[in-house]
């Protein structure tokens, strides 16, 4: 598939899901007008790099578009400024940790990716996903985290490499890798929800079987 398609598929998902009722599971912590706003800006983003001339940052090639993805999680941090400081510190660490995964699972494959999960350029993404889907609930800083970790992990792969590697941020194919991680999140923490719910109406099945009574 070529580059782009796969960040455009998801992107018509989420519009779909959005359209048909699915929003309280897509993503129940953002209004609806702030969801059509972002979406619009992820596109303008994605298609910006097939037009506009990227700059270079210390052997870093940088999309424009980039910039409206990090106003996005800014935006996203700064409208959960409900929670402590200590949870905002707890979201960083977890950045962090998904910007080592994705670029040392990066610096692993780029070695001879003969042995991979899926897919040697699905399988950081994915990973990096299913642990921000296991780090955080929220919508909005599962898409924090991943831009963060995406841009970092792009940055931290090309420091292991060691000038062997041109790190791409803003290209199409690190779109495709940025919406993969995101949808991965959001649906690992679904599961996680359900299977949380599964557990508690069982329990409370249990509990009714063995002569309980329901409040």
């Amino acid at each position: 598939m070529n580059p782009g398609f796969k960040a455009i598929w998801i992107i018509l998902i989420i519009i779909i899901l959005m359209a048909t009722g699915w929003k309280a599971y897509v993503a129940p912590d953002i209004s609806r007008r702030m969801m059509v706003a972002a979406v619009i800006s992820m596109v303008i983003a994605l298609v910006s790099s097939l037009w506009l001339l990227p700059f270079h940052i210390f052997g870093i090639e940088i999309q424009a578009g980039v910039c409206i993805l990090l106003f996005l999680a800014v935006l996203s941090l700064y409208n959960n400024g409900t929670e402590s400081w200590g949870h905002m510190t707890y979201l960083l660490v977890c950045m962090l940790m998904i910007t080592v995964i994705w670029g040392f699972v990066r610096k692993m494959y780029s070695y001879d990716p003969v042995f991979y999960w899926i897919n040697p350029n699905w399988d950081a993404p994915l990973l990096a996903g299913l642990f921000c889907g296991a780090f955080a609930s929220k919508a909005k800083q599962q898409f924090a985290m991943i831009a963060g970790g995406a841009i970092l992990g792009e940055i931290f792969n090309a420091f292991l490499q060691a000038g062997g590697y041109m790190g791409y941020i803003g290209e199409l194919r690190w779109w495709d890798s940025f919406w993969i991680a995101f949808a991965a999140a959001r649906i690992f923490s679904i599961l996680l929800k359900a299977i949380r719910a599964a557990s508690m109406k069982l329990q409370e099945l249990l509990w009714q079987i063995r002569g309980g009574r329901s409040s």
